[in-house]
C-alpha cells in the first residue's frame, strides 16, 4: 500500500475543501496509507478523522520527506488564502500532485500580495504567469484604470503557472478545467476526477426524507421550498433569484413558497435589503452559516434548488453534487463545469439579459413536471458517475500511474536535467570530464525526457 502525505484544509476551517477531504479520506484510506498534515497546533474538529488517521504538524514534514517516508504528496489548492497559504509554501519546496479546486487562483494571489500591501509582488506574479501583458494589466489596475481582474478576467489571468510548473501532476474536477489547463500547459499531466456526491438517497426514501427534514426545520408540508445553498456572494446570483420570485408572486405563478438562502453571507452582499425592497420578507429566509448535517437537511426539505454561478473561477460545485445526491431538480448557470451536466439532469440558464426570464421559466417548468421521473433520472446519473467510491478509485489509479512515472511534468524533468548539466559543467572546469562529454550527456538526457513523457 502506497504511503501518502496529504495536505488540505480540514474543519474547523470553513471551506468546501475541508468538507471534501473529510468526505473522501475514508475511501482513499482503502488504497493508501495516509498521513494528514495540519498547521502546527491545529486541532481537528472531526473526531472520526482524528481517530482513524495519523495526524502530523507541518513542522514535522521536512524530516519525514528527507527520510523518503512517502511515495507521493497530495496538495489541495483553492482560492481561500488563509486556508491554503502554508500548504502553498510547502508545495513550492516539496512538489507533488495538486488537486486544483479552482482553475483560476487570482483571488488567492490577490490576497497573498495586494491585501498584504505588496503591490510589486502582485506585479511579479502577473509577469511570471502572463508575461508582459500580465504586467501591463497589473499596472493598469494599480493605476485605477481598470476594475480588479479577479472580477472581470479571472479565466484570462488565472495566476496558476507556478502551480503548473512545480506540480508532478494536476487533478481537476471537470473537463472544462482540464481543457483550459491542457491548452495552457501541455507539459503537465492533467487528470479529471469528478466531484463526488457525499450522500446518494434511494428513490423510495425521498418522500420520507423530505417529510422528516421539513418536520425538523419547521417547514410547512404544502409550501413549495426553493433553496440556494453554500457561501452567498454576488457570483451566486441570489439577487437574481429574489427578482424572479418577486415576478412570479406578482403574476400569481407561485403562491405558497419559501426561499431559503442557506450558508454564510458575504458582508458586502446586502441580501436582507434586497428582500425588503422586493417585499418578500414573508417568503425569504436567510439562515447564515449552518453545519454540514443541517445543510443536508435543508437540501432534503427542498423541492427545487438553485445553484447559479457567474463569473466562474473554473471551479466545480460540491453543493451541486450534494443536491443531486438527494435527487433534487436543480437550476444552474450554463457556464464552465456546470454546463457539462446533461440537460435532463440540470436545468441550465444563461447569464445574459435573459437570465431572469430563464430562471422563472425553469421554476414553473419544474413545478409542472413529473417529480418522480426527475428524481429517478438524477439518482441514476449520480450512481453511475459521482459516488465517493468511484472518485476514490480514480484517485488510486492516477496515483499509481504517476508514481510509476508513466507520466511526468516535462518542466520538472528538464529542470532536473539542467541542474545535472550544471554540475557536469562544473566538473569540466575541474578537469573531471570533457566539455564534449557534458554536452552529449545533456543532449541524451533531454531526448530521454521527451521520449519518456511523450511515448
Amino acid at each position: 500500500m502506497k504511503k501518502v502525505a496529504y495536505f488540505s484544509p480540514l474543519n474547523p476551517i470553513r471551506s468546501g475543501i475541508s468538507d471534501y477531504s473529510e468526505d473522501i479520506l475514508p475511501y482513499l484510506a482503502k488504497s493508501f496509507e495516509i498521513d494528514l498534515y495540519v498547521p502546527t497546533g491545529f486541532v481537528l474538529e472531526n473526531e472520526s478523522i482524528k481517530s482513524e488517521f495519523s495526524v502530523r504538524f507541518f513542522s514535522e514534514f521536512e524530516r519525514k520527506y528527507r527520510n523518503e517516508a512517502y511515495d507521493i504528496i497530495i496538495y489541495h489548492m483553492g482560492n481561500n488564502y488563509e486556508a491554503h497559504r502554508e500548504i502553498y509554501d510547502l508545495f513550492l519546496r516539496y512538489p507533488g500532485i495538486v488537486v486544483l479546486h479552482d482553475y483560476s487562483l487570482h483571488h488567492f494571489f490577490a490576497s497573498k500580495t495586494l491585501a498584504q500591501g505588496h503591490n510589486e509582488q502582485y506585479c511579479d506574479e502577473m509577469l511570471y504567469s502572463h508575461v508582459d501583458n500580465g504586467l501591463e494589466q497589473a499596472r493598469r489596475f494599480l493605476s485605477n484604470k481598470i476594475r480588479p481582474l479577479w472580477e472581470t478576467a479571472s479565466l484570462t489571468y488565472p495566476l496558476n503557472l507556478r502551480i503548473l510548473n512545480r506540480a508532478q501532476a494536476v487533478i481537476v474536477h471537470s473537463e472544462f478545467a482540464n481543457k483550459l489547463l491542457r491548452d495552457q500547459a501541455s507539459y503537465v499531466p492533467i487528470f479529471s476526477v469528478p466531484m463526488p456526491s457525499t450522500h446518494v438517497s434511494r428513490l423510495e426514501d425521498l418522500q420520507q426524507e423530505k417529510e422528516a427534514a421539513r418536520q425538523a426545520l419547521g417547514i410547512a408540508g404544502d409550501d413549495i421550498v426553493i433553496a440556494s445553498l453554500g457561501h452567498a456572494n454576488p457570483t451566486k446570483r441570489i439577487h437574481k433569484v429574489i427578482e424572479v420570485l418577486s415576478y412570479l408572486k406578482k403574476n400569481k405563478q407561485l403562491k405558497r413558497f419559501k426561499y431559503y438562502v442557506v450558508g454564510e453571507v458575504a458582508t458586502s452582499y446586502h441580501l436582507r435589503e434586497m428582500v425588503k425592497q422586493y417585499g418578500l420578507q414573508d417568503h425569504v429566509i436567510i439562515t447564515g452559516y449552518v453545519k454540514l448535517d443541517e445543510f443536508e437537511t435543508y437540501i432534503a426539505a427542498s423541492d427545487i434548488c438553485v445553484n447559479l454561478r457567474y463569473p466562474t473561477q473554473g471551479e466545480s460545485s460540491a453543493s451541486l453534487l450534494k443536491i443531486l445526491g438527494h435527487g433534487k431538480p436543480v437550476i444552474a448557470t450554463n457556464i464552465g463545469s456546470f454546463g457539462e451536466f446533461p440537460a435532463e439532469i440540470v436545468h441550465k440558464v444563461g447569464y445574459d439579459d435573459s437570465e431572469v426570464s430563464a430562471i422563472a421559466k425553469a421554476i414553473v417548468q419544474i413545478c409542472e413536471s413529473d417529480q418522480h421521473m426527475i428524481q429517478k433520472q438524477v439518482l441514476e446519473f449520480v450512481n453511475r458517475h459521482h459516488t465517493l467510491q468511484i472518485c476514490a478509485d480514480q484517485y488510486a489509479n492516477l496515483v499509481d500511474e504517476i508514481v510509476e512515472s508513466k507520466q511526468a511534468n516535462v518542466f520538472i524533468s528538464l529542470e532536473k536535467v539542467i541542474e545535472n548539466y550544471t554540475e557536469k559543467v562544473m566538473e569540466f572546469g575541474t578537469g573531471q570530464t570533457s566539455l564534449e562529454e557534458s554536452l552529449q550527456r545533456f543532449a541524451n538526457e533531454v531526448v530521454g525526457v521527451f521520449n519518456r513523457d511523450n511515448p
